[in-house]
């Protein structure tokens, strides 16, 4: 029986790609840079932290440490300035955190990015008491796909890994998931490719939110 479900943020619960798109691109303006990415090539550069995504901007012209300081400092203050600009949750997400809800399933958010803007995005676009527990980058715990944090969800969860389904949109989220031995759902509507995703052979994939309702009605 699934006890929990523990969900990726970006890409999975919330399209946040636009407002990560213009925070970079302001922050490399910012810093002379004379480059900006579009929507589709942020979506490539994000799921690994915002210092990751910052180095992956800017790799083609510098891999100086202080370079990619400076983007990051520019980043953010300019995401905390417009990290809801644009953001918003996927069709179907809400629906399916009801029904998650209303069958007495433990719900977690699971992210890289920074705790603060994990907790910020999270309680201005979803109803109060949506999820059991928030989790976003802390010092003292690697990233994903590092378990470390997970294990520290789990703990909060009180539930075992066999009673966990752990969705995710990305490369990492599939590592993060076979690392924890969970069992891992991909979503196809998110930010990476379909392919890429396949070849971490996830227990289910699915193109809609509301496709999970149907795995936790499988899974009894």
């Amino acid at each position: 029986m699934i006890k929990a479900v523990i969900f990726d943020l970006d890409g999975t619960l919330v399209d946040t790609i636009e407002d990560l798109k213009d925070a970079l691109n302001a922050s490399l303006k910012q810093n002379g840079y004379n480059i900006s990415y579009s929507r589709k090539q942020t979506m490539d550069l994000v799921g690994s932290g915002i210092r990751n995504l910052c180095k992956n901007a800017i790799e083609n012209i510098t891999c100086q440490e202080e370079d990619i300081d400076k983007v990051l400092s520019s980043f953010i203050i300019n995401y905390d300035k417009m990290q809801i600009n644009h953001s918003k949750p996927y069709g179907g997400v809400i629906e399916l955190l009801d029904y998650i809800k209303q069958k007495n399933i433990k719900c977690a958010v699971f992210s890289n990015k920074k705790y603060e803007n994990t907790v910020y995005i999270v309680k201005h676009l979803f109803k109060e008491n949506t999820f059991d527990f928030i989790y976003g980058k802390k010092e003292g715990y690697p990233l994903k796909p590092d378990t470390r944090a997970l294990d520290l969800i789990l703990d909060e969860l009180k539930v075992k890994k066999e009673e966990v389904l752990y969705v995710g949109d990305s490369d990492v989220d599939m590592k993060t998931a076979i690392n924890g031995n969970l069992i891992k759902v991909a979503v196809t509507y998110g930010y990476r490719d379909k392919n890429i995703l396949l070849s971490y052979n996830p227990d289910y994939i699915v193109s809609s939110p509301l496709e999970i309702k149907s795995i936790l009605e499988q899974i009894k």
